[in-house]
């Protein structure tokens, strides 16, 4: 159809034409008079039309539903809810064990490039109960939820808890708020997507700092239990940002000297003589 408008299009080069045409007396000047406003009106006109093509198609289409499978012939253990960056992780751990897995994935530009390298992935919408009924989700025993929208993440979190309990949900958090939400809906298994890869990120800065891999990895596991166990108490402040924030000055307080002890204490025992 684009090219169909392309077409219809005049240029300089009907002019070139047209005026050779006239100097040898092959067409008259009435008719290249009447061509050359043709040619003007059609090279005028063909924007406007590729716009009003481009209008016309989003309206033709903006309502089309897409054909979501709706048959999965596979039952595995496990269901991989969004198969983006996250979900494919997770797949190739499990396919490493081989691990059957189902995977579902609401985009079908993912569907279309994870499929480019072989990956098995159904097209369709994880909070959907006709899905999860095809994908074997009552006789699952794991659902990992990965998908990066939060809203279809807590409806999907709904629906299963609602029509499958005794699905356990590994969920991805996209932030604190998220995973408060998940908490709400019952999920236990919460997992803040950028939380572990910053702490490693931390523990390397520190090693490049000058502390010892010993050191740095401590620093880093008690930085993750006080923030773990911080997270469930905040649960109920969520919403109010003054309690949250006078309780984050609270726990930087706290952080700050849980390490002065124990640098304290490594301090001590350097200096400590050894028996022989």
């Amino acid at each position: 159809r684009s090219t169909a408008l392309t077409l219809c299009q005049g240029g300089e080069f009907a002019f070139v034409i047209l005026h050779l045409g006239v100097g040898s007396l092959l067409i008259s000047s009435q008719t290249v008079d009447l061509l050359i406003v043709v040619v003007t009106v059609s090279m005028a006109a063909t924007p406007l039309l590729f716009k009003l093509h481009d209008w016309l198609t989003g309206r033709l289409t903006k309502n089309v539903e897409p054909e979501y499978e709706r048959e999965i012939s596979e039952e595995n253990q496990v269901i991989i809810a969004g198969f983006g960056r996250v979900g494919q992780v997770v797949g190739r751990i499990l396919q490493a064990r081989r691990i059957g897995f189902t995977a579902l994935e609401k985009s079908a530009d993912q569907v279309d490039f994870v499929r480019r390298f072989g990956n098995k992935v159904y097209y369709g919408d994880a909070s959907r109960l006709e899905l999860l009924r095809a994908a074997k989700a009552d006789h699952a025993v794991v659902l990992v939820l990965a998908v990066g929208n939060v809203e279809a993440s807590l409806e999907i979190a709904r629906l299963v808890r609602k029509h499958f309990p005794g699905l356990e949900i590994h969920a991805r958090a996209r932030n604190r708020q998220h995973a408060y939400a998940l908490m709400d809906l019952g999920v236990e298994h919460i997992m803040r997507e950028t939380f572990f890869s910053s702490l490693e990120i931390g523990k390397e800065v520190l090693v490049d700092l000058g502390l010892s891999e010993r050191e740095s990895a401590e620093t880093v596991e008690s930085f993750r239990d006080h923030d773990v166990h911080r997270l469930f108490n905040q649960r109920e402040m969520a919403g109010d940002l003054n309690r949250m924030a006078e309780d984050h000055r609270q726990w930087v307080k706290e952080l700050e000297e849980m390490f002065d002890e124990d640098q304290k204490v490594v301090e001590a025992e350097q200096v400590r003589p050894r028996s022989d």
